[in-house]
């Protein structure tokens, strides 16, 4: 078979496409991390996820850096400005909710108790406590997870923790709990989720002493990706403003990555946490995430205010939605398909002309008969909720 050189081209771009999918940028996973400095080369954050350019961070004390390059272990960054929290204490209630469209009337309905708590990295441990910073399937982490259950409860709230596993801890993880925190939403209806996560950091980093007690501080990282990026943000801000005025020093910062949204797109109070390192003890970590419990309440207007968003702030929800996890996902797949059939079709055929009839009879009898039946088919409104959220 003579194979037609364009062909060839053609079917070698369309693989590269194929592979080159794009991957949110997580935690390093060489075990290094980045100190991240101002222009004058003093460090202010140091952070176990991977950094790159235009990723921002919040200090411990309210100031904002974005970074503007990178150097070996190094990231340098620029002051943008002090960031003044006290706009975004929650004074406005919750309406309306913009986030994933199949999970919106499940969404809409979480104004109760109930707190969701999952586990990205199921083999996150601690070292000092047990013995390893990897156990698969059965971290350590898990226990932080119910520490913070167990200090929601005392606080009259409704603690859902699921112990499901992800493994392995790679950057297909955060697909794997996509699952996880879709069904957690849909079936509980929580007012709040958080993917409790620790770092990997010299323990220095998140040591803290509060109230005469040693624990560690814990981190909320914000995806970027997305519509809901700017609401998941003010979320965190709002976050640290009660955490800064009920506990001091209990918030080590906030890292703004704009790699990915870390199913943060699902819900407009999902926050992920990293709550210590792998270096400090697990018992540290149980009694910051437990401090960090005495903010929610108020976060959620379970004392004295309502849960919303910042003074002078549009709101949760004013934003059009975000695609949709399982469109989102579904989507990918069918274009990865779609490409791969292709250019399979291109190398086999070695012509453009006989790819393409190839391809329009696969389109228009198999691809047709899969579908057909499903899109005759008549949607009832009162299928519309179990049919999005199912």
């Amino acid at each position: 078979m003579t194979v037609n050189k364009s062909a060839v081209v053609i079917a070698i771009l369309l693989l590269a496409c194929l592979i080159a999918v794009p991957v949110q940028a997580h935690e390093r996973n060489d075990g290094g991390y980045y100190t991240i400095v101002d222009e004058l080369g003093r460090p202010v954050f140091l952070t176990g996820w991977k950094v790159n350019v235009g990723d921002q961070c919040l200090t411990a004390d309210n100031k904002r850096y974005e970074v503007t390059g990178i150097s070996g272990d190094t990231a340098h960054a620029k002051f943008i400005g002090e960031v003044n929290l006290s706009a975004y204490e929650p004074k406005t209630a919750v309406k309306n909710y913009a986030f994933a469209v199949h999970l919106a009337p499940k969404v809409a309905s979480a104004q109760g108790n109930k707190v969701a708590i999952y586990h990205t990295h199921s083999d996150e441990s601690y070292v000092p406590t047990d013995g390893t910073e990897s156990i698969e399937g059965n971290g350590g982490i898990y226990k932080v997870g119910k520490a913070f259950g167990d200090a929601l409860q005392a606080k009259g709230l409704q603690p859902i923790i699921s112990t499901a596993k992800h493994d392995p801890h790679d950057n297909m993880a955060y697909e794997r709990s996509r699952r996880t925190a879709m069904d957690l939403i849909k079936k509980d209806q929580p007012a709040a989720i958080f993917d409790v996560h620790r770092d990997a950091l010299p323990a220095e980093a998140y040591k803290a002493n509060l109230g005469g007690q040693d624990m560690t501080k814990v981190q909320l990282v914000v995806g970027k990706y997305g519509p809901t990026g700017k609401q998941i943000e003010d979320y965190a801000l709002q976050i640290k403003a009660a955490a800064d005025k009920q506990h001091p020093g209990l918030i080590k910062g906030i890292f703004f990555a704009k790699g990915g949204d870390y199913n943060q797109d699902l819900h407009p109070r999902s926050m992920l946490l990293e709550v210590g390192s792998h270096t400090n003890s697990r018992e540290d970590a149980q009694k910051g995430i437990a401090l960090f419990a005495d903010i929610i309440p108020a976060i959620l207007g379970q004392t004295g205010g309502a849960p919303g968003s910042p003074a002078g702030a549009t709101g949760f929800g004013t934003q059009a939605a975000g695609p949709s996890g399982a469109s989102k996902s579904i989507g990918w797949i069918v274009g990865l398909l779609v490409v791969g059939v292709i250019a399979f079709l291109f190398i086999s055929t070695g012509s453009v002309k006989e790819a393409g009839a190839k391809f329009k009879q696969f389109r228009t009898s198999e691809f047709a008969n899969f579908l057909a039946p499903r899109l005759r088919r008549k949607r009832r409104p009162e299928d519309n909720d179990d049919e999005s959220g199912q």
